[in-house]
């Protein structure tokens, strides 16, 4: 509040000036309403020779702090409601033209599990928070006026905005780059409905505290919110359906490692047959090379070593036991460079057929 304002309101009052003159006195000098009403609602309407100051809340270190978290848990919710329902998307409205081959499906369960724990955990004190805030505005209207809660909504509104604009300039871009548009429109709407839904929600809170900051606040949840919470439950129950149980997780990890050990091992051949202008005779051989590193030849299950069978001069055979087949164990790793040879396997034992490259037979020039 400024404080020339209320100066001026407390001996106006103090004078025994009425409040109207006050507030159409004000107006004229050019004072906002909603600034009048703030100072002269500093003050208590009492039959007493003095003004009489209502008493003000102020904000203590526990409340900044559950401010604080309650924000930072629904930035987490709403980050994460948005990551699953984007894996949604690329797992049921596919773009063939870009998943086919080589960058394999863009859909990972492993993103879907990560999105699941953090909503498992911030949702819940979201709402545990969200529940108990309220319950202190009801009691204190006043703390509607809190500082760092205005500070953090209108925080919240920025960041809202900001992930608006930048997301849709994203999409618009992806779109003219022969987005297909029916996932244009899926993502547009994702991204729309969450922080439309917050930048909405938070705005209007706003605006009913600038209209009167000790009107009392609303019993419960809106049926907005109530619908919110229920998308995010259900978002949240989809997603841990489609990444499957822990088994299957566990499954998938063993298959990566196990494919990542073949891919060292494959690339220390290489290097031996560079090196020695032959194949190695064992995969122990390959091992005693200084300048080859393989985190182990054996599988990280059953122990046993990992078959290497020479076919001829310049090719040979890896085999493996896989728990899945690569449809669905091998998803996640496409990030591992000249890996493609390693993707199609089914579950079981299988052996994958590798040459040395053509680059590597040629001698090298002196």
């Amino acid at each position: 509040m400024n404080a020339d304002l209320n100066q001026f309101v407390r001996e106006s009052l103090l004078r025994g000036v009425p409040r109207d003159t006050i507030r159409s006195t004000l107006a004229e000098a050019g004072w906002r309403p909603e600034e009048v009403a703030a100072a002269l609602g500093a003050w208590a309407e009492t039959e007493f020779p003095v003004p009489v100051p209502r008493r003000r809340t102020y904000l203590s270190a526990r409340e900044a702090f559950l401010y604080l978290v309650l924000f930072v848990t629904l930035y987490t919710t709403a980050f994460n409601v948005g990551a699953m329902l984007f894996q949604f998307i690329e797992r049921w409205l596919p773009d063939r033209a870009i998943t086919r081959g080589y960058s394999a499906e863009r859909f990972s369960p492993r993103a879907l599990r990560d999105a699941a724990a953090a909503l498992l955990i911030a949702f819940p004190v979201f709402v545990l928070l969200s529940r108990y805030v309220g319950g202190l505005i009801a009691r204190e209207p006043d703390k509607r006026g809190s500082k760092v809660r205005k500070w953090l909504t209108y925080v919240t509104l920025f960041i809202a905005a900001l992930v608006i604009l930048g997301d849709l300039i994203f999409l618009v871009a992806r779109l003219l780059s022969g987005e297909l548009p029916p996932r244009f429109l899926a993502r547009v709407a994702v991204v729309g409905g969450i922080a439309g839904y917050v930048f909405g929600h938070y705005l209007a809170d706003l605006r009913r505290d600038e209209d009167d900051h000790r009107a009392a606040p609303a019993r419960g949840p809106s049926p907005l919110a109530r619908v919110a919470a229920g998308v995010v439950i259900v978002t949240l129950a989809t997603g841990l359906w489609a990444a499957g149980s822990p088994v299957k997780a566990r499954r998938e990890e063993i298959d990566q490692k196990r494919l990542g050990e073949l891919q060292q091992i494959s690339q220390g051949i290489e290097t031996y047959y560079t090196e020695r202008r032959s194949l190695p005779g064992s995969l122990e051989a390959v091992l005693l090379l200084p300048t080859v590193t393989i985190e182990s030849i054996q599988d990280p299950v059953s122990l046993r070593a990992y078959e290497y069978l020479p076919v001829d001069s310049t090719s040979y055979e890896l085999c493996a036991s896989f728990d899945q087949p690569s449809a669905e164990g091998a998803k996640a790793y496409d990030a591992v460079p000249n890996a493609s040879r390693f993707w199609s396997h089914p579950a079981g034992r299988h052996c994958f057929r590798l040459e040395i490259p053509q680059r590597l037979r040629e001698p090298a020039r002196p």
